[in-house]
């Protein structure tokens, strides 16, 4: 199946209602993994969409870029996704609309690697197989992981891989590590225990952030902007449910990604939660397109990135519910 950015795609794994039938607008949330998307997982798992009149369902995917695609051919309204994906499919002439940047993180992303490998250190990985999602905000942080520790993408083989099947090939070496996400790292351990280790990251703050935003198809925000509305204020809700009752957030979160609540804990903390936008996701989508480009991910583009980036953001609705939190 191809999906909207040209790519190939799956279906959802999983579909499930938010919570009990209410009277409100129907609307599909395509949701990926991982404890970066913790503000939309509470949304869920707490009821919160109901309150502010959307019946929602969530397809659940096992990458933002997939989740993506069905927002973007229509099979969902809304994302969870990274600014990766999203701007490779601006790049192509679609238009993803951005309407929150949900929470941002320089460590959630890491490199995972089996000892048994003979990798203990990061110049380890000279000549090995690093599996991570070509395309995607793993393959951007790789890149910048690697530069941090004074090596390039070629001294190393990149393995495209989707986040289930790294797991799978670090745990029984196919690939030496994978640059993927926490919940990735805590499946590796709980399957090979200490043989699985986390390759320092100390520095990468200052040259790799990610950034996890909610994204609407350009109908959603043309035809409904009220359903818009309604999305951002939930999270703003969840947002304030999770600094009023962290706790019970934690649960939530503990049981949509099947991780114990001390390694829920620990993903979640690797994350600032704060629902905005601002003019600090267009720099970092510029910088990384410009990147793609150089890696021949992504085609030259003619025109002004960092104004095809700031026409996808989409503000009506946070400006009226909290303008103190756009900066643009």
């Amino acid at each position: 199946m191809q999906g909207a950015a040209g790519l190939a795609i799956a279906g959802p794994f999983a579909t499930f209602s938010s919570g009990a039938k209410a009277a409100g607008s129907a609307v599909t949330v395509a949701e990926s993994e991982g404890h970066g998307w913790t503000v939309v997982y509470v949304a869920d798992g707490a009821k919160l969409w109901a309150p502010n009149a959307l019946d929602v369902t969530v397809a659940k995917f096992t990458a933002g870029r997939l989740a993506l695609d069905a927002a973007l051919t229509g099979a969902a309204n809304f994302c969870t996704t990274t600014q990766s994906p999203t701007l490779l499919a601006a790049m192509r002439g679609l238009k993803p609309r951005i309407v929150a940047d949900f929470s941002r993180s320089a460590k959630e992303m890491l490199v995972a690697a089996n000892r048994k490998a003979g990798v203990t250190k990061p110049s380890d990985l000279k000549g090995k197989k690093v599996a991570t999602r070509i395309g995607s905000s793993g393959h951007f942080f790789l890149n910048q992981w690697l530069k941090l520790h004074g090596m390039t993408l070629a001294d190393v083989e990149v393995v495209n891989m989707a986040g289930p099947e790294m797991v799978t090939s670090v745990v029984r070496g196919d690939v030496a590590a994978f640059a993927w996400d926490w919940l990735s790292a805590v499946a590796a351990q709980r399957q090979a225990g200490d043989d699985i280790i986390i390759l320092d990251r100390e520095g990468i703050e200052a040259i790799w952030r990610s950034h996890l935003i909610f994204v609407a198809n350009e109908e959603t925000v043309t035809k409904s902007p009220e359903l818009v509305e309604a999305a951002v204020k939930t999270l703003f809700d969840a947002e304030a449910f999770i600094a009023k009752d962290p706790a019970e957030a934690r649960r939530i979160v503990a049981a949509r990604t099947a991780t114990s609540e001390e390694d829920t804990q620990k993903g979640i903390d690797l994350i600032d939660i704060d629902v905005r936008v601002d003019s600090r996701l267009i720099d970092v989508m510029v910088a990384e397109a410009e990147w793609a480009i150089a890696q021949n991910i992504a085609q030259p583009y003619s025109g002004d990135l960092r104004q095809l980036f700031a026409s996808l953001i989409y503000t009506d609705a946070m400006r009226k519910l909290r303008p103190d939190r756009v900066k643009l």
